[in-house]
């Protein structure tokens, strides 16, 4: 018997209502554009895209509430060791013996133990610490933003009076805001402190860990494959190091990783439920980092290579190709729709210079990104060598068994790797920049999952381990636990880059303790003070606006402080002259100051100067 779905979709009007929404949602989004300047459209975002955003995420919950049952079977099964079809697993014994082995043995005890080493490694192991100055602390003040006032953007000029937040001044940032408004979330809960980012990125990466799992079950058929990705997943290195930062890579890696999940998951089962699942997830992720919409050309090229589904008792429709089901361009039109304010998104950010002059994208950066960033998985320097070989003989043994989804895979790294060999700032060895790898160690585990399956296949056929599972599964991850161990070092390290300014930042927090709560920052890092609840406002306002620096000295007392802070120490000249004109303007007396080599840190309380 149809349901009213069934019917309103297999009704002779439906394909023209399809081109009809298409239509209407292509008309809004070239009409905004060609009737409003870039920057009115940014102001419209800062208001709109917390709102869609929002409904996003409520249609994800509503999504994963749908696919209840099958999430929790697919856990469940883990218990059992039975496969998605049918079939049990082998046993993966490795040093327990007699009933004490046949309890343990089990996928979910083997992938909770990875989810827990996983966890102590990116939580105790690796330094929790800022490594991108500034950028860590914009996206927590957009996160403030969002979850205080419903705007995206960050605070030039902001106060609290009496615990109420106020904004004055909001500048709409260039990268997306899907990864401040999780961390919003959690500010909402629990308050804002900029510990969350780095709790909530911890839980992203051990959700990773699961992704991995899963999708390699799906792309190699088997548990043991699945459970050495999730295990090459927890041990990459500079996956661990930035898993413990405020950065928005680990979360546009987890949400690309649940996209593709879904993706798969829908593309075998054809069911209105994943595939609405799909459609809110793959908005979701696209908004996380300006490259993340990669993730929906992958999903294109998935889609349209149509993986074998199991069709078995489903309707003429199930065995159609997507681009021939009407289901498929339902779901279409939710996607567009939450897809529109980031389209908007990326053009009214297009003129901005991110951070440098001249092209950001062209060839002439293709060789030297190339070598550097082709090595880093070669070397053995900050990747170990052993699981890129693992994802190459994955992708090998992998494209002789199941060339499309294995392909599919491959691609999936390819993207997130060759995109950055166009940009300007791609190499991995430019500054912090190694954090664009991040997006591409999913796919690369799940290969070299697939690759792990194949070798211990091989092990198996060899010696003394002929026949002998166990020894070969168990030789395999002792082997990798091996050669990842040279890497702990790197792991724990939190290195010279970027030391000016990560001194900046820890001093900064220890001078604001020695000044009145009710007090105002000059600084050129606003965001960061605010954060911590302390009042701050750019410290070109010191220079362009002399009359307001006067009201505020009134309002707070006299107590407004300069912030002499590590862009007054830098090369850049529009930087140091704010602070120079600064020094000539007004007199300050020093309240707190530090030295690291030659960069000079300090509070001073501002009055003006006399006239002569």
């Amino acid at each position: 018997m149809k349901t009213r779905w069934q019917r309103i979709v297999e009704s002779r009007w439906f394909v023209p209502a399809v081109i009809l929404a298409f239509a209407a949602l292509a008309g809004l989004l070239f009409a905004l554009m060609g009737t409003r300047a870039k920057g009115e459209v940014e102001i419209l975002l800062s208001g709109w895209i917390p709102k869609v955003l929002w409904i996003n995420f409520l249609l994800i919950l509503i999504g994963l509430l749908a696919c209840r049952r099958d999430i929790a079977g697919a856990f469940r099964g883990l218990f059992s060791g039975a496969e998605p079809s049918g079939r049990m697993e082998e046993k993966i014994p490795f040093f327990c013996g007699g009933s004490l082995r046949r309890r343990l043995n089990r996928p979910a005890v083997y992938l909770a133990l990875i989810l827990l080493a996983g966890y102590l490694l990116v939580s105790q192991v690796a330094p929790q610490t800022h490594r991108i100055y500034f950028d860590e602390d914009i996206y927590a003040n957009m996160a403030q933003n969002i979850a205080l006032t419903g705007q995206a953007g960050m605070a030039n000029y902001a106060t609290f009076e009496y615990g109420e937040y106020f904004v004055n001044w909001l500048q709409y940032n260039k990268d997306p805001a899907g990864w401040p408004f999780l961390v919003g979330l959690a500010f909402q809960l629990l308050g804002t402190d900029e510990v969350w980012m780095f709790h909530l990125n911890n839980l992203l990466f051990c959700g990773g860990i699961l992704l991995v799992f899963f999708i390699t079950r799906i792309v190699a058929g088997g548990v043991f494959p699945g459970l050495i990705g999730a295990l090459v997943f927890a041990l990459i290195p500079h996956n661990l190091i930035w898993s413990n930062t405020g950065a928005a890579e680990p979360a546009s890696a987890f949400f690309g990783g649940a996209a593709v999940l879904c993706v798969l998951v829908w593309l075998r089962s054809r069911a209105w439920r994943h595939l609405f699942l799909m459609a809110v997830l793959l908005p979701f992720a696209c908004a996380m980092r300006p490259e993340a919409g990669m993730i929906g050309l992958w999903a294109l090229a998935a889609v349209a290579a149509n993986t074998a589904a199991d069709t078995a008792g489903g309707s003429p429709e199930d065995f159609r190709h997507p681009f021939l089901s009407r289901r498929f361009w339902a779901a279409g039109i939710a996607a567009f729709a939450l897809l529109v304010p980031h389209i908007w998104h990326i053009w009214a950010v297009s003129g901005h210079s991110w951070g440098a002059e001249g092209a950001k994208f062209a060839f002439t950066f293709f060789g030297n990104n190339l070598s550097t960033n082709g090595l880093y998985y070669l070397d053995n320097a900050a990747f170990p060598v052993l699981f890129t070989l693992l994802a190459v003989l994955g992708l090998a043994a992998g494209l002789s068994k199941d060339r499309r989804l294995v392909g599919l895979i491959g691609l999936w790294w390819f993207l997130f790797w060759g995109i950055f060999l166009f940009f300007y700032a791609g190499s991995y060895r430019y500054g912090a920049d190694v954090r664009f790898a991040v997006l591409s160690f999913m796919p690369l585990a799940v290969l070299a999952g697939i690759g792990g399956g194949a070798v211990r296949g091989w092990l198996e056929r060899i010696g003394t381990l002929q026949g002998t599972k166990g020894a070969a599964s168990a030789l395999l991850v002792l082997v990798l636990l091996l050669a990842w161990l040279k890497f702990l070092p790197l792991v724990r390290l939190v290195g010279q880059e970027a030391w000016g300014a990560r001194y900046d930042h820890n001093h900064a927090r220890e001078f604001i303790k020695k000044i009145p709560e009710r007090s105002i920052v000059l600084t050129h890092v606003p965001t960061m003070f605010l954060v911590w609840g302390q009042n701050a406002i750019q410290a070109y306002a010191g220079v362009n606006n002399p009359d307001l620096i006067r009201d505020l000295m009134a309002r707070y007392g006299g107590n407004v402080y300069f912030h002499q802070s590590y862009w007054c120490n830098t090369q850049n000249d529009s930087n140091r002259l704010v602070c120079e004109v600064i020094r000539g303007r007004y007199d300050l007396a020093p309240v707190a100051t530090a030295r690291e080599q030659t960069n000079e840190y300090g509070l001073y309380r501002m009055t003006f100067k006399p006239p002569k």
